[in-house]
């Protein structure tokens, strides 16, 4: 037996395997069984995939809420020493209007600012209300600039996953948020309380 007959017996043999692979795949016995319950796995997979996902942005619109509403409460906390400085009179305010001069900004007393992002945070972790999401837990804050004219603050929270995320051991994620603020003066005359201009 020389080189050529090897490799004709060797064509021989891989078209035989095709010949037995193509009349396999023509035949049209079996179970569906199989493929029902494999598109029903993926099926219900893809269900808990799109509820956690669905619910990191529902948690994540909660933590940006939970994160302006302590900036905003922050950013309220007046620093009387500074704001009360200088000389005003009952002609102050109608001149700022009448000139347009800039207004400046409200104060903000840093210290106490802290204190109330804090409490405003604590608020938000412990509150079972509509308006925060069961699965964020415990809201921390990560960083907090204050310059006494404007406040900004970053958190991170933990959201759990309703269902584990399949064929992985992912059971929660990290969620951040960022939120920055200023009080201005709004524009105008007001007259026991009522605004004239």
């Amino acid at each position: 037996m020389d080189v050529d007959d090897k490799l004709m017996q060797a064509m021989e043999s891989v078209g035989n395997q095709i010949e037995t692979i193509k009349n396999k795949s023509r035949d049209e016995s079996g179970s569906l069984s199989v493929v029902i319950i494999g598109l029903f796995l993926l099926t219900v997979a893809s269900l808990m995939v799109m509820s956690d996902i669905a619910s990191v942005f529902v948690a994540k619109r909660s933590l940006i809420q939970a994160t302006e509403a302590a900036a905003q409460r922050g950013v309220h906390t007046l620093d009387e020493s500074a704001y009360y400085v200088g000389k005003g009179t009952v002609f102050t305010a109608p001149l700022a209007v009448i000139k347009k001069s800039p207004h400046r900004t409200v104060p903000i007393d840093c210290n106490r600012a802290v204190f109330n992002v804090m409490l405003e945070l604590h608020n938000w972790s412990n509150d079972n209300g509509s308006m925060k999401r069961n699965e964020l837990k415990g809201i921390v804050l990560t960083d907090l600039q204050c310059d006494g004219t404007s406040l900004e603050i970053s958190t991170f929270a933990e959201v759990v996953f309703p269902f584990r995320v399949p064929f992985t051991r992912m059971g929660s994620a990290l969620l951040s948020a960022s939120a920055g603020t200023t009080n201005e003066v709004q524009e105008g005359f007001y007259l026991f309380g009522i605004r004239l201009h």
